[in-house]
């Protein structure tokens, strides 16, 4: 019997006079491999979307407008997943639900292509995963979002209730509330299980924390409950690189064999939950994307002091390639965060501050100041997802956090910093 409850035991410095930040500049880089984007889907509406269903019994895919909807008796208002595709509607997106009566566990796969597409090579699987779950964790809690590449969309349909049952390609799946003994994370290639991460397993807990910056659920870990989870997946000839919120969680030599790109949603257990309207899952923006843009690897160079910001990348340093997705968190509430990006020669931006501090921001070309959304811990958070575009080829792109500091107010106060050039 599943309950909400694991079943193994628990074995700034302020800135002043002249400080410069993130100093940007450019270096010229030919350009190789180019590919135009392979499929985006939005899921704006079931008769438009390109995707085929493939769902077990006691499974529902809804069509939603995710910012006012119902589940049951209850109303939801989700905010709009962190990578929208253009083009695509606000809001749209699939709602998932498995193990809805029966008592059996059951799951569902979305394939790319109404009639489903065969990837090959180095290429990117990305969407973005919302996990719903109740709080106070009831019984029968633990439900997963599942992703798979190289499928072949024959039933059994690759999920962890059909493991060791005749399951192709590589695949895997991620837990809303860390939920399992050992498996709250995993990995597999058709059968066999390559690797799996438990938050309470010794030495296994820092992807949870680096990649989740929250855990409303109540456990001691980051968890993917209740918060959109960008999940990028990255194939080539050698291996297999899996990202939760641009953080590495698996990284295995195994060759993807040519197949279908999935993505789903699964309870793996049989027992039901008992608050079934805050029980599901949110799928949106489906995307399977060239792997790099330049040919070769860029660089990631962290710079600036370390006054509890943090900057992840889609990429392990130091390589780099367009599509990435960089996270910035750390700062409070009131904090701005800088994007630059190198491209020809750097100039110098003057913060007006008091009398008694100043900051010299040297930067290339200023792309955006934006303003910081709040995680549920209260904590800054930007994600900003850099594009496979021609025009950052061989660019330096940089990231940084700034905010008011309180102990000396008029001065400001910052995180590190990332500077990465993309395919050097």
């Amino acid at each position: 019997m599943r309950t909400g409850l694991r079943n193994d035991p628990l074995p700034q410095d302020t800135m002043n006079s002249k400080t410069r930040l993130l100093p940007l500049f450019a270096s010229a880089i030919a350009v190789t491999g180019l590919r135009a984007q392979v499929f985006e889907e939005a899921f704006d509406s079931a008769a438009t979307a390109d995707v085929t269903i493939m769902q077990q019994p006691d499974t529902a895919v809804t069509f939603v407008d995710y910012s006012n909807m119902t589940v049951g008796a209850t109303t939801f208002s989700i905010p709009e997943a962190p990578r929208p595709i253009d083009g695509g509607m606000p809001g749209r997106g699939v709602l998932c639900q498995g193990n809805i009566t029966q008592g059996v566990k059951a799951g569902l796969n979305i394939l790319a292509g109404a009639t489903p597409i065969t990837f090959s090579g180095s290429y990117r699987l990305s969407f973005d995963a919302w996990i719903n779950v109740p709080f106070p964790l009831p019984s029968g809690s633990t439900e997963q979002f599942v992703w798979g590449v190289g499928v072949d969309g024959i039933a059994p349909i690759e999920v962890r209730g059909n493991r060791g049952t005749g399951c192709f390609g590589i695949w895997g799946w991620l837990c809303g509330e860390n939920g399992y003994s050992t498996e709250d994370a995993d990995i597999n290639n058709g059968d066999v299980e390559l690797a799996d991460l438990g938050d309470l397993q010794p030495g296994e807990s820092i992807p949870f924390n680096e990649a989740f910056d929250q855990n409303t659920v109540g456990g001691i870990n980051g968890a993917a409950a209740n918060t959109w989870v960008r999940v990028d997946v990255d194939v080539t000839a050698t291996d297999v690189t899996v990202y939760f919120n641009g953080y590495p969680f698996f990284s295995e030599v195994v060759t993807a064999p040519a197949g279908f790109a999935m993505i789903g949603y699964e309870d793996p257990f049989n027992s039901l939950g008992s608050s079934p309207d805050e029980q599901w899952g949110l799928l949106d923006n489906f995307r399977v994307i060239p792997l790099g843009l330049c040919g070769a690897p860029g660089t990631a160079i962290l710079q600036g002091t370390t006054t509890g910001g943090e900057i992840l990348n889609g990429a392990a340093p130091p390589a780099v390639a367009a599509p990435m997705t960089v996270r910035l968190r750390g700062g409070p509430v009131s904090s701005l965060a800088f994007l630059a990006v190198g491209q020809p020669s750097p100039i110098t931006l003057t913060v007006p501050l008091s009398p008694t501090c100043s900051i010299d921001v040297e930067m290339v070309t200023l792309i955006n100041l934006i303003g910081v959304s709040t995680t549920v811990a209260g904590g800054a958070q930007y994600s900003f997802n850099v594009p496979n575009d021609v025009t950052l080829c061989g660019a330096q792109l940089g990231w940084q956090y700034l905010w008011l500091s309180t102990t000396n107010p008029g001065c400001f106060e910052i995180t590190e910093g990332l500077t990465t050039t993309i395919g050097s």
